[in-house]
């Protein structure tokens, strides 16, 4: 027979605190003396998906407590045990707050009955009265009542059985009953439908103590109005012709369907200095033939992909002028910077602190940081590896030589080797190997109390490779949930 492996559940039997960091499916019990007020004598098991090695709830399952509420005759009340019928579905008594449904067995009002007398008869406060009985006795007590009513002022009564009410009206107000409708409309008066009011000419209103209106007709507005452009004014008279003119090449206007619009033309022609404080969009080319362009924008963005400078045309001749972008920056002073195209040496050269003479740059050139960068062809030395050191790639053969004069190199980065690696030495546990050259069969590798070399565990049939309570890993055949 083969030897058990006995696999233990998180247990406890000092606290009633449920578990909360239970992985899911992992399985927990507290023995101590449960009750409805704590957690003990309860199983409890990890569900959903776990966060940090952690299920996302701990549900209760089932446990002694729930069994021994359980434990008594089907179909008998037990006070502090669970409800079980009995074979017909009965159940000797039940209590509810102050009602109780039973002969005896609780402290609240006892029903023991059903009345089905339509005038109550009888009734007792250990019955209740059915749905047909309840009707006919509440129909009966509505034919002996009144219905009492009141106004803005006095008030009176109906008799539900032999009177109706009625609901006149007073000044303006006309009211009708037909079938169960009651129809109030308000009188008219003599006031003529139609409308009042021109485009010369002012209704007017006469309205009553009700709101109606009693009167209605128009008077006449004034003929004439002033206009003015902040400075001038001049008073427009009906019959005239307001006009309003544009500028050439400036301000354009049109009137159409009583609508002035008024805009710019689609060539415009600013002679003089242009002062927008909101946006200015413009749909066609912008051309501006001035000295200068400046723009003190904070962002500037472009939809072309590609910066044209040294003019829209090929030059016919070599001017020689540098091309590329020039800016402003602070150092230990106000310096002007540069990258772009030297026209005397034909490079891409960065020059931060440089001269500008009429368009030729001139200074030293700066140094520059890449991420990454593939080259074509060097035309002479090696390129350099590094900040400091000697590391550099030999161009003629691309080799890599590292050399630290016998100190110790280190690379900050990830090291890529698809050929084969070769070591002269044993790659120690600190470095990620195993410290050693060779290994034997069946043995699992553990590392030392200080990390610094390995060694085998062995077992026998049924054991796991676990940690004991040291944290050494130890071979054994009972897995220990522990206690939580």
């Amino acid at each position: 027979m083969a030897n058990l492996t006995r696999i233990k559940i998180l247990t406890t039997g000092v606290t009633t605190t449920a578990p909360s960091n239970l992985k899911t499916g992992e399985l927990a019990y507290s023995y101590v003396a449960g009750t409805q007020a704590n957690n003990g004598d309860r199983l409890y098991i990890g569900t959903g998906t776990e966060t940090e090695g952690v299920a996302a709830s701990v549900d209760l399952i089932g446990g002694k407590y729930f069994v021994e509420l359980l434990d008594h005759v089907h179909g008998t009340a037990t006070a502090g045990s669970a409800v079980i019928l009995d074979s017909n579905k009965h159940l000797t008594d039940i209590a509810i707050g102050s009602l109780q449904l039973g002969s005896s067995g609780g402290s609240g009002q006892a029903v023991t009955s059903i009345s089905t007398s339509t005038s109550l008869a009888g009734a007792s406060d250990s019955q209740l009265v059915t749905a047909l009985a309840a009707k006919t006795y509440i129909d009966g007590q509505l034919t002996a009542q009144d219905l009492d009513i009141a106004g803005d002022s006095g008030s009176g009564s109906v008799d539900l059985d032999s009177q109706s009410i009625t609901i006149s009206g007073d000044t303006g107000i006309t009211t009708s009953a037909s079938g169960q409708t009651i129809t109030v409309d308000l009188d008219d008066t003599a006031v003529t439908p139609g409308s009042y009011g021109s485009a010369t000419a002012i209704p007017t209103f006469t309205v009553d103590q009700q709101g109606r209106l009693t009167a209605a007709g128009s008077v006449a507005i004034s003929s004439n109005f002033t206009i003015s452009d902040g400075s001038t004014t001049d008073v427009f008279n009906n019959g005239e012709t307001l006009v309003f003119a544009g500028t050439a090449n400036e301000i354009t206007t049109a009137v159409t369907n009583n609508t002035v619009t008024i805009g710019l033309p689609d060539d415009v022609e600013i002679a003089g200095t242009l002062d927008v404080t909101g946006n200015v969009e413009i749909d066609g080319n912008l051309t501006v033939n001035g000295t200068q362009t400046i723009l003190n924008s904070t962002v500037v963005a472009v939809d072309d992909p590609i910066f044209m400078v040294g003019g829209d045309t090929a030059p016919s001749s070599d001017d020689n002028l540098d091309r590329g972008i020039e800016f402003r920056w602070f150092g230990s002073d106000a310096n002007i910077g540069f990258f772009g195209f030297d026209d005397s040496t034909g490079k891409f050269t960065f020059i931060p602190d440089a001269t500008d003479t009429n368009g030729v740059i001139s200074g030293t050139p700066g140094d520059v940081s890449f991420g990454e960068g593939e080259f074509t062809g060097v035309t002479a030395g090696n390129i350099k590896v590094g900040v400091t050191g000697d590391n550099e790639i030999d161009t003629s053969t691309g080799n890599l030589t590292i050399d630290s004069a016998g100190g110790t190199t280190t690379i900050d980065d990830n090291l890529s080797v698809t050929g084969t690696l070769s070591l002269s030495t044993d790659l120690a546990v600190a470095d990620g190997g195993t410290g050693m050259s060779s290994f034997t069969s069946n043995g699992v590798f553990v590392a030392n109390s200080g990390g610094t070399a390995l060694a085998f565990i062995t077992g026998t049939e049924g054991d796991l490779l676990q940690f004991n309570s040291s944290g050494a890993p130890v071979a054994s055949a009972t897995i220990d949930g522990g206690t939580y």
